[in-house]
């Protein structure tokens, strides 16, 4: 990691994903609803550092200016990543079994992912205003960041069913610590029952 640049958007992130169920919850998200977890991340930090929103034209044009990229670049980097994995220790027929290597291959395809990753929030933070305003009263950042997150599912095509609000409202919950769930639940229009 100590190639990678520093910026703020860079360690949110790391911060979130590193939340208590914020890696899971994000991979859902990919995995159900085809969502780039940088984009989604981007939203939320937006949002979270005071930032403010983003429109639905803005964010399509932040979309489109990474889409090269995440098309070409990361997802056959995850592709190479899963396969390896999936794989596992087996050779291609000899019955010779070779954990080590194949462990390290799939190590250097993970850190080439990551450092893919690295490039695309640079990118998506070069879009967001310079500074952040984290003065700002927490529950309006944490509407900002669930408006954002509102737009991207626009963005998508998506109609967020109560699965993807729970899957936000743990992200979110990583991203504002000191905010009880129950109020971020609420932000993103859990309902009560939904979540008991």
């Amino acid at each position: 990691m100590s190639d990678f640049l520093p910026h703020p958007f860079w360690n949110f992130s790391l911060e979130v994903y590193g939340g208590d169920g914020a890696a899971r919850a994000c991979l859902e998200l990919q995995e159900r609803r085809a969502v780039d977890v940088n984009v989604l991340l981007y939203c939320a930090w937006l949002g979270a550092s005071g930032r403010g929103t983003v429109t639905v034209e803005k964010l399509r044009a932040v979309i489109a200016d990474i889409a090269r990229w995440q098309t070409e670049i990361i997802q056959p980097a995850r592709a190479l990543r899963q396969k390896i994995k999936t794989l596992g220790g087996a050779t291609s027929g000899s019955g010779a079994d070779f954990p080590a290597q194949v462990e390290a291959a799939r190590r250097k395809a993970a850190e080439a992912e990551l450092a893919a990753e690295h490039v695309e929030q640079l990118v998506l933070a070069a879009h967001a205003p310079f500074s952040g305003d984290r003065d700002k009263p927490v529950r309006d950042r944490l509407r900002a960041a669930v408006g954002n997150l509102g737009v991207y599912a626009v963005c998508l095509g998506v109609t967020p069913d109560d699965r993807d609000r729970e899957a936000i409202a743990t992200i979110l919950a990583a991203a504002f610590p000191v905010t009880p769930r129950f109020e971020v639940e609420r932000a993103v229009g859990l309902r009560a029952s939904s979540t008991a």
